[in-house]
């Protein structure tokens, strides 16, 4: 009966053109072609897995692929399977859903508790959310970000050849955007490896506070600071966003994030908390840029991003933001939608996760292993489909007051920058 039904399932992909193979636990096939080779070979390795994809659908399905449980034979097979989904109207992402939680009334519960449990309400679960993904060994990163170790969308500017170039212009479009100038004091929330940190005292001759909650990356950032002569105009405070009212009131010029404005989580509250922290930071007529996937309406990041990836995460909603800054004397410049930047960047990665694994495994044979392989090869895939789909890039510029002197730019063409293309050569700061 388990066969039939997901027979009947995976039946809704029968005219699709790509070519799907199924193979069961008990040896039966199913494939929706006449003549030639799969695109995708599913194997379903034990009865359990047939199960448990059957009553918990995708998330399931994916769960057990992770187990190991499960097999995809195929180039990228997850991200062909999201977009073969999409198609056959088959197991839409919860970005296209108006309500929060996921349409599977057995996943609702496991939402919730999921949610609960890693519920950003406290500093310490915070503390611990960052830590997941943040504190592991950075040849992950190192090997799958480039040279810049930069953990954000790249500016593909027209003539844009990798993924350094990519990083240089977008941290150089940030800056021209800030209207970064000798002497700011830049207050930035969640600096990564240090990449825009460094580049913005390099390049505009800035001081920099960074907040950031895991010890492990502020280290490295320490380290790396140390290395290029730029200790001295950066100062590392181990907390989040929250704490920034430690600082006095209204004591930097400009804001900036990048890339974790997507961890301060599903409350409400968790919105309102971050724009207060921003109005409590910025002098009046100080701008700031928050750069963040985003989506229309307020839902639950994926089940799975949660559990292997992100916890706590959450894809925010724009309107919502939007709201929340009016309540703290913020008002909106412009926002930018950067998406397929971000696509292209993230498709990057994603070969070179592939192409780099050994070395990234050799690294911690302990934890980077075939299970934590397949969840970031998952992860990978399905962003770089679901972008296709709902997900946006904003960068969202703003000024904490409002005068029409607070913003001077012309707004009549993009900021020029010194763009990075062709054969020129970028300064990563490794």
């Amino acid at each position: 009966m388990v066969r039939l039904l997901l027979r009947y399932i995976f039946s809704k992909f029968q005219n699709d053109s790509h070519h799907l193979s199924i193979e069961f636990a008990d040896g039966s096939k199913w494939q929706n072609y006449q003549n030639g080779e799969p695109e995708i070979l599913i194997r379903f390795k034990t009865t359990h897995a047939e199960w448990y994809s059957l009553v918990f659908f995708y998330e399931g399905f994916f769960e057990k692929y992770i187990d190991g449980e499960i097999d995809l034979i195929g180039q990228n097979p997850a991200s062909l399977l999201f977009a073969m989904g999409k198609d056959a109207n088959v197991g839409k992402p919860g970005a296209n859903r108006p309500y929060v939680y996921a349409s599977n009334p057995l996943m609702v519960p496991r939402k919730l508790i999921q949610e609960w449990l890693q519920s950003n309400k406290t500093r310490a679960v915070a503390k611990k959310n960052a830590e997941f993904q943040y504190a592991i060994h950075p040849k992950l990163f190192e090997e799958m970000l480039g040279e810049t170790v930069g953990y954000s969308e790249g500016y593909w500017v027209e003539g844009t050849q990798n993924l350094n170039q990519a990083k240089h212009n977008n941290s150089e479009y940030i800056c021209r955007k800030l209207l970064l100038k000798p002497g700011d004091h830049v207050l930035e929330v969640g600096a990564g490896w240090g990449y825009a940190a460094i580049y913005m005292v390099k390049n505009y001759g800035v001081t920099v506070t960074i907040y950031n909650p895991v010890k492990r990356q502020n280290e490295y950032m320490r380290e790396r600071f140390k290395r290029h002569d730029v200790a001295g105009s950066i100062r590392i405070v181990e907390g989040d966003h929250r704490d920034i009212v430690n600082e006095p009131k209204e004591s930097f010029d400009k804001f900036l994030t990048v890339g974790v404005h997507e961890h301060h989580g599903l409350s409400l509250k968790r919105y309102d908390e971050w724009w207060a922290s921003i109005e409590h930071s910025l002098k009046l007529g100080g701008i700031g840029l928050i750069s963040t996937s985003s989506l229309m309406q307020r839902v639950a990041t994926s089940f799975l991003a949660l559990k292997y990836i992100f916890p706590g995460g959450h894809l925010p909603s724009l309107p919502h933001e939007l709201i929340m800054m009016n309540r703290h004397d913020i008002t909106l410049v412009e926002i930018e939608n950067l998406w397929p930047h971000y696509q292209r960047t993230l498709r990057e990665w994603r070969e070179r996760f592939n192409l780099r694994w050994p070395d990234i495994q050799k690294a911690d044979p302990a934890l980077f292993t075939e299970r934590f392989r397949r969840s970031w090869s998952m992860y990978l895939d399905s962003t770089v489909e679901v972008f296709n789909q709902t997900l946006d890039l904003s960068h969202i510029i703003f000024v904490r007051g409002r005068s029409a002197e607070y913003y001077p730019r012309p707004r009549e063409g993009k900021p020029i920058g010194d763009f990075r293309t062709g054969d020129q050569e970028v300064e990563c700061y490794r």
